[in-house]
């Protein structure tokens, strides 16, 4: 009988700690700036019609001397073999986040409309305040 290899368990708490020294080595090393507002955010125009997600089989050659020829060409078969699956996987989740932004589109006007009422509401409170502060 063949001996069963012993599983170890996880533990969170000493690979989120690693993960935390990992960070902190690199950071000092300068990895990781703490000011980003030199990096632009890539704004879409709303309803714009190019996917966010794309499969692009058209990455798939080598620029290898000898041995590119051969790894391109397998590279493209096995892209042709599989182009149907990858491309359905980008369609699928460039829908997700579609419907993501179209969700917080929604909750954006929601909580806009919200707090514009708020406002109406404590100005009404103060309105119904005053006379009871002048009596005092």
């Amino acid at each position: 009988m063949a001996e069963q290899p012993v599983e170890r368990a996880i533990d969170v708490e000493e690979i989120v700690s690693g993960l935390r020294e990992r960070v902190e080595m690199e950071r000092a090393a300068g990895a990781y700036a703490d000011d980003l507002s030199g990096f632009e955010l890539e704004i879409r125009p709303p309803g714009s019609a190019d996917p966010r997600v794309r499969f692009r089989p058209d990455l798939g050659f080598s620029s290898k001397r000898v041995i590119g020829v051969p790894i391109t060409l397998t590279k493209r078969l096995l892209l042709r073999l599989q182009f149907y699956v990858f491309d359905d996987l980008a369609q699928q989740a460039d829908e997700a986040i579609q419907a993501v932004e179209r969700r917080l589109e929604v909750e954006i006007a929601t909580r806009e409309r919200l707090e514009g009422e708020l406002r109406e509401l404590e100005a009404r409170i103060r309105r119904l305040e005053e006379p009871q502060r002048r009596a005092r």
